[in-house]
């Protein structure tokens, strides 16, 4: 939602959902909303969306509505979360359509990591997972294979010993197999990106040739040809340690960054979005994080909900 999206809208649209929702509602109310929802195609769009996940939020079990995501925020009511904007804290949660939710994923996953939380996992052959942010793995280990199936997030993955059975990492419809190897995967929305710090992988996509990529090297996978490789960091993955290193960093990566390490919507004005920045900040503490951001450059960072937060030009 961060691109393309008045903000403004966004909180017009939920106080219009949260009224419309309330006791006391009237015929009045639904009138003038039509009139709102009318005066422009973007209001309108907006609102589509955000009713969509109210019904989304609507349609959770139990379980999954006492996930880790409400227990951390406290009781509140469907009124409150739309009243506050709540479409910031429900879009980060679920995603748009529930099928592809996080909540969802993590819920049924083999191992699960919630948002702002890291997990590291031994694996019985010895290989070692650790799972960032908001991620979601499936294992399926056999007699004849080892299958690790990255549904959701970015995993950073140490090989154990070799051994016969052979082992592949599964992500966005291609296949990963690594040669004695440490390398991260990360799952984006129509693209999977890989990064190899030790040793070497080779990735498949479908019927297509093999790609191999070498140590310090690092390649995003997506529908086309093959793609550029080019030099990894060696922070890529210092996430691991609970850091964002900035090196020249613009804000609309840093935001976009950052933004997976908390729930709601961080996003960040047109006028602040290519000014850059370099240095270290804390992913298990995102207010800090911003703070330091408003430090290091004329930016201010402005909280209009608990769940959406923008950077702003500082006058």
């Amino acid at each position: 939602m961060t691109n393309g999206v008045d903000p403004m809208v966004v909180r017009e649209a939920g106080r219009w959902l949260a009224r419309l929702g309330s006791e006391d509602v009237t015929e009045a109310d639904h009138q003038a909303c039509q009139r709102w929802r009318r005066a422009d195609p973007h209001h309108e769009w907006v609102w589509q969306q955000m009713a969509a996940l109210q019904n989304a939020f609507q349609s959770l079990p139990s379980h999954a509505s006492r996930s880790d995501l409400l227990e951390r925020r406290g009781a509140l009511s469907r009124r409150q979360l739309l009243g506050w904007g709540g479409v910031t804290l429900l879009s980060g949660a679920l995603g748009y359509g529930g099928v592809r939710s996080g909540v969802w994923q993590r819920q049924w996953a083999d191992y699960a990591a919630g948002v702002g939380e890291t997990r590291a996992v031994a694996l019985s052959d010895g290989t070692r997972l650790v799972l960032n942010t908001d991620t979601a793995v499936d294992v399926r280990f056999d007699e004849t294979a080892r299958e690790i199936l990255l549904r959701r997030g970015e995993i950073l993955v140490t090989t154990g010993a070799r051994e016969a059975r052979p082992l592949r990492v599964r992500s966005g419809g291609g296949v990963i197999r690594p040669v004695g190897t440490r390398f991260f995967v990360r799952l984006m929305d129509r693209a999977t990106q890989i990064g190899v710090f030790e040793g070497a992988v080779e990735w498949r996509q479908g019927g297509g040739s093999p790609v191999s990529l070498a140590a310090g090297r690092q390649a995003t996978f997506g529908a086309g040809g093959i793609p550029p490789v080019s030099a990894l960091s060696v922070n890529a993955a210092e996430w691991e340690n609970g850091r964002l290193i900035a090196e020249r960093m613009t804000v609309s990566r840093f935001v976009e960054e950052l933004a997976r390490y908390r729930y709601g919507l961080v996003d960040c004005e047109p006028g602040v979005a290519a000014l850059r920045v370099t240095g270290v900040f804390p992913l298990t503490d995102t207010d800090q994080a911003l703070a330091a951001l408003a430090r290091a450059l004329p930016v201010k960072v402005t909280y209009y909900t608990p769940f959406w937060v923008r950077i702003e030009k500082k006058h």
